[in-house]
């Protein structure tokens, strides 16, 4: 078969099939500028036309298809009211809206001996990093009190729930901000989830105990440094077309396992073990281990290691 057809027959089908899903349900996509990652379809492209097999090309035309039917269906659901979604276009520019800096936060009690915090969020730059002697706190710049922060606890955990209201365009003078910078106490053990659609988020966890940390996204930039403070600490991240940064401690050993359709890939200081599966230098033997798994599409994936 043709690469030409295989192209426009994956193109309208997967489109078809995410617009009559989400008209029979919800598919909550926060990819809204996904559309930045269009060169990746000429490079998809390009590849196609140096390849030289038939089942590369295919596969190639395939992957670009899929790639600009997700950009297509993003676009129009963030533009329009036409695809139902969990986006508002504002075109006064914002004027009903207050701009503020908005700070949340909940006190910490020294018998919470584990936190978990969710974070869900769509567009927007997010920053983890910080201590603070309350159990989290939250300063935000954006639409005023834009977020809403929840608080359960029970026995000697606490689970802490911070979600955006909705995600919110503007087309005028005004621009859209939503900054968030995320502050831990550095006592319980952390587990962390994050559900954050297209965003900019650095993660700086040196500070912190971190068991269990997740991250789902879309077409984001995803920057996340680990420390040494736990004896394990598992890293899963779920994404698109995005651009991943991971910095490991040489101090633990670390493993990590990659399932990834078409990405580049920089993992220095780790010996391959087989397809899809790395480990540091006397993995096996060390007192602290790191476990990362990445399941990605169209991504650039850089992990290396420092010292302390």
């Amino acid at each position: 078969m043709k690469t030409s057809k295989i192209f426009w027959g994956t193109l309208f089908i997967v489109l078809g099939l995410l617009v009559l899903l989400n008209n029979f349900s919800s598919i909550n996509v926060h990819w809204g500028d996904l559309w930045q990652f269009w060169p990746i379809l000429l490079v998809l492209i390009g590849i196609s036309m140096l390849v030289k097999n038939k089942f590369g090309k295919s596969a190639l035309a395939g992957a670009a298809a899929i790639l600009l039917a997700l950009i297509l269906f993003t676009s129009v659901k963030l533009t329009t009211d036409f695809i139902k979604g969990d986006f508002e276009l504002v075109l006064n520019g914002g004027e009903d809206y207050n701009f503020a800096i908005t700070e949340y936060r909940e006190s910490f009690d020294t018998s919470i001996a584990k936190a978990k915090f969710y974070l869900e969020a769509g567009l927007g730059s997010f920053n983890i990093g910080d201590t603070t002697s309350e159990l989290i706190f939250v300063k935000t710049e954006g639409i005023e009190r834009h977020y809403k922060l929840t608080k359960i606890d029970y026995d000697n955990v606490s689970k802490l729930k911070l979600k955006m209201n909705k995600t919110i365009f503007h087309l005028g003078k005004n621009k859209f901000k939503n900054r968030v910078e995320i502050a831990l106490n550095e006592n319980p053990v952390w587990d962390i989830n994050i559900d954050g659609g297209a965003a900019a988020m650095n993660l700086d966890l040196t500070k912190f105990k971190i068991e269990n940390i997740y991250v789902g996204m879309g077409a984001a930039s995803l920057d996340v440094k680990l420390g040494t403070l736990s004896d394990e600490t598992r890293l899963n991240i779920e994404a698109g077309a995005s651009n991943i940064d991971i910095l490991v401690p040489k101090e633990v050993g670390c493993q990590i396992k990659l399932d990834d359709v078409l990405s580049s890939k920089n993992i220095y200081e780790f010996i391959k073990i087989k397809s899809g599966l790395y480990r540091t230098e006397g993995f096996n033997d060390a007192e602290k281990k790191i476990f990362i798994q990445i399941d990605c599409g169209v991504s650039s994936i850089n992990i290396r290691r420092y010292s302390e």
